[in-house]
């Protein structure tokens, strides 16, 4: 008898991981005045419930819910009555939401944050505050974001580029990502540039051409490969390491590389989230087999669907992420791990990651990692 217990709680102990709900109802929460819901480029879903109760008043479309990137949870509540324990009301607002879709916890790729509103005094005001879940996504890639991100480049990207000129285009960024990577960057050379040319990276591909310009008597940049992610194929025809809309080139000119960047593109369209970064690495390296190391531009927002064939990766990659306001994707973490290569966001960069060792905990953009068995795993207790 004694044992089967031992087995039994030795499977467990195997079998059970990843979040659970306490985890995030234990995690540090922010305080804020009042919750403003984030406008612009981001998609949101929102599932407002009734003060003081778990009750759903305005549900997210299920159809899209079920299908959605989901990159980020916002949990709010109201600090009423003041300074009282709400931890199984919001245990009960999360359950809830996962009986619309059940993979909101579990899936550690989620970031969740739990926000306490504290400007209310008495019960009147707390009742017309917003309660509830507001549910940041990644849509579709679909024909709309194509057309938007076609008409970004032929706006913003002149047919013809001059040093005064991109200069000038330097200065008036405001996401600026690319430009200081590369900047505090300057042993980089000859680079080997693999970029994502899908879903709304239109801003980043900008700042890769401006600067190809800027440096362009350097010769900074050599190679470049631009991936789609299987050129107008839909998810069901994608194939692990055979998905392709993949064009490797060595661009010469400016004019070259803009007409490249708007025919890869153009072919784009469609399909899911995660994309094939690790297919276009591996056409890098066979195309470019002297080339050292890989500089990898990634959509933080977007999972990598091939992470599977990463062991192929034999030269190291540094991996500039783009869109890191939500937290960093861990998939890029341990892709720079495993390749001894390295992670870079607009205002830090993170090296020598291979040389950590296990039960090593950092923090890049606020956000808490840890080596658990190898691999990099949020920490998401606060």
């Amino acid at each position: 008898m004694k044992s089967t217990l031992l087995t039994a709680l030795l499977f467990i102990s195997l079998f059970s991981s990843g979040r659970t709900v306490d985890d995030i109802l234990e995690a540090k929460e922010q305080k804020k005045q009042f919750y403003r819901l984030r406008t612009g480029v981001e998609q949101v879903m929102v599932i407002g419930m009734s003060f003081a109760n778990f009750d759903v008043i305005t549900e997210a479309d299920k159809k899209e819910l079920k299908k959605a990137d989901i990159y980020k949870i916002d949990l709010v509540y109201t600090d009423f009555p003041k300074g009282a324990d709400l931890t199984e009301l919001n245990r009960n607002r999360i359950k809830k939401a996962l009986s619309l879709r059940a993979d909101l916890v579990e899936n550690e790729s989620i970031q969740w944050q739990v926000i306490r509103q504290m400007g209310c005094n008495n019960e009147a005001e707390a009742k017309v505050l917003f309660h509830g879940l507001v549910i940041y996504y990644r849509g579709e890639q679909g024909d709309e974001i194509k057309a938007r991100d076609l008409s970004y480049i032929n706006t913003y990207l002149p047919e013809s580029l001059d040093e005064k000129t991109a200069k000038r285009l330097r200065k008036e960024t405001q996401d600026s990502t690319l430009f200081k990577v590369f900047e505090r960057n300057k042993d980089w050379s000859n680079m080997t540039v693999v970029t994502d040319l899908t879903g709304s990276m239109s801003p980043y591909i900008f700042q890769l051409m401006v600067w190809y310009q800027l440096t362009l008597e350097e010769k900074k940049i050599k190679n470049v490969v631009l991936f789609n992610d299987g050129d107008m194929k839909t998810t069901a025809e994608k194939i692990i390491g055979e998905t392709g809309g993949i064009y490797c080139f060595s661009p010469k000119e400016y004019n070259e590389f803009r007409e490249k960047v708007i025919l890869v593109t153009s072919k784009g369209s469609g399909g899911d989230g995660p994309e094939n970064d690790i297919e276009a690495l591996i056409r890098a390296q066979k195309e470019y087999p002297n080339v050292k190391e890989f500089i990898l531009i990634a959509d933080n927002l977007a999972p990598i669907k091939d992470f599977v064939l990463a062991d192929q990766i034999k030269k190291p990659v540094h991996v500039i992420l783009c869109g890191t306001n939500f937290g960093i994707n861990v998939d890029y973490l341990n892709l720079a791990r495993m390749t001894s290569g390295s992670v870079h966001t607009m205002n830090q960069d993170l090296e020598e990651l291979y040389k950590m060792s296990e039960g090593k905990t950092f923090t890049i953009n606020r956000s808490m990692f840890k080596i658990v068995d190898g691999k990099i795993i949020p920490l998401t207790k606060g």
